[in-house]
């Protein structure tokens, strides 16, 4: 919907030779339609292709994240989103999860690489050297980082783990370029009489503003939604 000089709202009803559709119709191709597009740019310019293209961008945000970590003193705040799942328990989530790992288990990182830059439009890509990570947009950056699983949680941010949830998704440590930690993801989930509740944060520097703790937490909701519906068709 516009809206037209005379401040009146302008709607459009579009007619094909399939019939007639409104405009919420479009949204969705036009949707579906970027969704292709970054599909097929993402395939053509992957790995260190991407890095290359995006470096000047990359640099930036390696400066901002540690002006970050400068003013955060060792202190972390949290992004978090929430998710109320019906027909998939929190233990199928959790081995699901399990099957996507690459198998040595030392890295948080995918099999399938496309299923995991596929789940977010604003997943770039990894370098190719990297045995897990990428580089996506947080607060409006781009963050190049490695992903490491963790099987314990340091001290400084052990108080986020949130016992109720009793199902482990995944813990990691998220590093720099030069290996400069500088995030935690902690994802966890319960088992509901209808399927599961789930909660995923990520913990940033807590000099992060607002912006980038609601930004990440939209974040969040998009690729893990997607990563719930593949595991929930995969089951």
């Amino acid at each position: 919907m516009s809206t037209t000089a005379d401040g009146q709202a302008a709607t459009v009803d579009v007619h094909t030779l399939g019939g007639t559709f409104d405009e919420a119709a479009v949204d969705q191709w036009e949707l579906a339609a970027a969704q292709r597009a970054l599909k097929n740019l993402k395939a053509v310019a992957s790995g260190q292709v991407m890095v290359d293209l995006l470096a000047d961008q990359i640099e930036a945000g390696d400066q901002h994240v540690k002006e970050l970590l400068a003013a955060s003193d060792g202190t972390y705040r949290e992004s978090r989103t929430e998710f109320t799942v019906r027909g998939l328990t929190g233990t199928g989530l959790a081995e699901w999860f399990q099957s996507q790992w690459r198998k040595s288990q030392a890295d948080a990182d995918f099999d399938n690489k496309t299923l995991f830059f596929n789940a977010h439009p604003e997943h770039y890509g990894a370098p190719p050297h990297y045995r897990g990570g990428n580089v996506e947009m947080i607060g409006g950056h781009l963050i190049r980082f490695k992903a490491v699983a963790l099987s314990e949680l340091p001290v400084e941010v052990r108080s986020f783990y949130a016992p109720e949830y009793p199902v482990p998704l995944m813990n990691a440590l998220l590093t720099l370029d030069d290996d400069t930690p500088f995030a935690y993801c902690v994802h966890q989930a319960r088992d509901t009489e209808t399927g599961s509740d789930v909660v995923v944060r990520v913990l940033y520097p807590s000099a992060a503003p607002d912006s980038l703790i609601e930004g990440h937490c939209r974040h969040l909701a998009i690729e893990f939604r997607t990563w719930i519906r593949s595991a929930a068709a995969g089951r």
